[in-house]
């Protein structure tokens, strides 16, 4: 297969990867740095277009044709991302549109935004597809394009950094199967992934208060590394998490990745290179320092999110429901003389019920039928009421004997496993699948993994299920939704 190229916007610098993917093993031609001014990019959003395209026609020069066309990977949080499972029978636009229905619930700011889907292994056993749904805001994207076309380099896509890592670690035997945490260190950010027998669960994004520099960087860690622990220890699927692995650590912090192996008993280092990906001895390359963009490089069948093809596409329609084709010419006189029919019956009928009720005025002008008249409007009017109150009774005693609610005990256990850090917004039981849905706020997203380890601990749950938070820029905090088996139902 051809050289291909990945241009990774990192906090601080750009990252150039140049390789050759094949099926089994990658092998990186070419890599290359750009260092950025500091603020030059914050969150993944460019805030200083000049020096940007500095930096990008500096990489341009130095790399030559590497540079000419390349993907771009983008690591931030205005990215949204939500794992979900999905019939296996739906086709693409249905599916683009299960993703902009759920991601579209989660975005309160109400952006213009590009939505578009990773597909991830299948779950043994399971007969659904497992999706990573995906948002970016069209503005971003569009920015991209510009400042990336002005210094000459023509992008082939653009996709999300937790995209590219949960492609590199299903491409690499030794972590396809493996719990472990990924903690990737890029400046002042610190972005921590949590895998459970290989397949992604969740991650957690943070500034680091430390400078950078030294072993005391991993000290600041310690507590979202802890987190990470206690949510895959409760995890009842897949082992938990025994090894922590570091990208992006700077040589005088490599030694901090001891303190975290005697604080909680597991294996910490710098992450390995592996057999599967090579590169010439004096590149300069090391897996750990660009883990994130040789993912990009990684080739599969399936689908991965691009958000610069969504772009250009057309939008997809809002709704499941397809767009009509436009009556055919004879039916409107069908349903006109229809509607004249329909008319001639109600004027028949309302001309006899004229003369039936002026029959029926007549008989109550008596006085002696007036009393025994309302007596039996009375009796009859109980009768129908009681009719239809015993038959709405009915009907909820069917439903409720054929679904399990959550009952006051259940949601009192679960106000109180949210304690004073975590609010709920609302719940949703959906009885055929034992599902309970919490949605939640929480001031701070460090307070996330904790609160889940409690819901565990209520032992109403034989699992939950948690896709990540997102910024609520209008209120300061963070949303998220978690999604509880409940126990027993079944």
């Amino acid at each position: 297969m051809s050289k291909q190229s990945i241009i990774y916007l990192a906090g601080d610098r750009l990252v150039l990867v140049q390789g050759t993917p094949g099926a089994k093993k990658l092998a990186v031609t070419g890599y290359r740095q750009q260092a950025l001014p500091e603020g030059t990019v914050l969150n993944g959003v460019v805030t200083d277009p000049a020096a940007f395209t500095e930096g990008l026609k500096a990489l341009r020069a130095a790399a030559g044709k590497a540079a000419a066309r390349a993907w771009l990977v983008v690591d931030s949080s205005q990215i949204m991302a939500k794992p979900l499972a999905v019939p296996r029978q739906l086709k693409e636009k249905q599916l683009l549109n299960i993703v902009r229905s759920e991601l579209g619930e989660l975005d309160t700011a109400g952006r213009d935004l590009l939505y578009d889907y990773t597909e991830l292994p299948p779950l043994p056993g399971s007969a659904e597809r497992q999706l990573l749904c995906g948002g970016a805001e069209r503005g971003m994207i569009q920015q991209y394009t510009e400042l990336f076309g002005a210094a000459g380099i023509k992008l082939a896509g653009v996709s999300s950094a937790l995209g590219s890592c949960l492609r590199m670690v299903e491409f690499l035997p030794e972590l396809a199967r493996q719990s472990f945490i990924l903690c990737v260190l890029d400046g002042q950010t610190v972005v921590t992934y949590l895998f459970a027998g290989g397949r992604y669960l969740m991650n957690t994004r943070s500034r680091l208060i430390t400078e950078r520099g030294g072993s005391a960087v991993l000290g600041e860690l310690l507590g979202r590394v802890s987190s990470m622990l206690q949510f895959s220890q409760s995890q009842k699927t897949a082992e938990p998490a025994k090894t922590v692995y570091f990208c992006g650590l700077l040589p005088a912090e490599a030694p901090g990745c001891q303190l975290v192996a005697d604080t909680f008993g597991v294996e910490a280092l710098p992450l390995p290179a592996f057999r599967a990906v090579t590169a010439a001895p004096k590149s300069g390359f090391a897996l750990a320092d660009a883990f994130v963009a040789v993912g990009a490089l990684v080739q599969s069948k399936r689908r991965r999110a691009d958000f610069l093809a969504a772009s250009r596409s057309k939008a997809a329609p809002a709704g499941m429901e397809k767009k009509s084709s436009g009556l055919p010419w004879a039916l409107p006189i069908a349903l006109a003389v229809l509607l004249v029919a329909l008319w001639g019956v109600v004027f028949y009928g309302n001309t006899r019920l004229s003369g039936q009720l002026a029959a029926v005025q007549a008989y109550t002008q008596d006085p002696a039928n007036l009393e025994a008249l309302a007596r039996v409007q009375a009796d009859r009017s109980a009768a129908e009421n009681y009719q239809a109150a015993a038959a709405e009774a009915g009907r909820a005693a069917e439903i409720l004997n054929a679904t399990l609610q959550p009952d006051e005990p259940m949601l009192r256990r679960a106000d109180g496993a949210a304690g004073e850090v975590v609010s709920f917004t609302g719940y949703d039981y959906l009885a055929g699948e034992d599902r309970l849905t919490y949605s939640c706020a929480a001031a701070d997203y460090h307070d996330i993994p904790d609160f889940i380890a409690r819901m565990y601990a209520t032992g109403d749950y034989t699992a939950i299920g948690y896709g990540g938070y997102t910024q609520s820029p209008g209120e300061g905090g963070y949303v998220f939704t978690i999604t509880c088996t409940v126990r027993g139902a079944e």
